[in-house]
């Protein structure tokens, strides 16, 4: 699924007002990182992850473990937080998307 600038757009306001759910510290990306992820992505469909200074990872690497692990979608990278975004399959979605133009 590859979003449309108004979709991204509406999920970066929604992510405005969220806390990370998952901090990456000093360990880096660890096996249980994984196990984090699709955890949260069982529960929420919009979820933020911030990498905390001491980490020895880059944003940019994070984000692609996450989407090739979880089959989520990249909605932005601002400094060291990141947006994902995993519709719900199994279960009624949260979050309604704008029509793409």
């Amino acid at each position: 699924m590859k979003l449309s600038s108004l979709q991204r757009k509406h999920l970066e306001s929604l992510a405005n007002s969220l806390e990370p759910i998952i901090r990456i510290g000093k360990q880096g990306l660890e096996a249980n990182i994984v196990l984090s992820l699709n955890e949260a992505f069982n529960k929420h469909e919009l979820i933020k992850i911030k990498i905390l200074d001491t980490a020895p990872v880059e944003a940019r690497d994070v984000s692609e473990l996450a989407i090739e692990e979880t089959g989520a979608i990249l909605v932005r990278i601002i400094g060291r937080t990141i947006v994902l975004y995993k519709p719900f399959e199994d279960k009624p979605k949260k979050i309604e998307l704008p029509k793409s133009k």
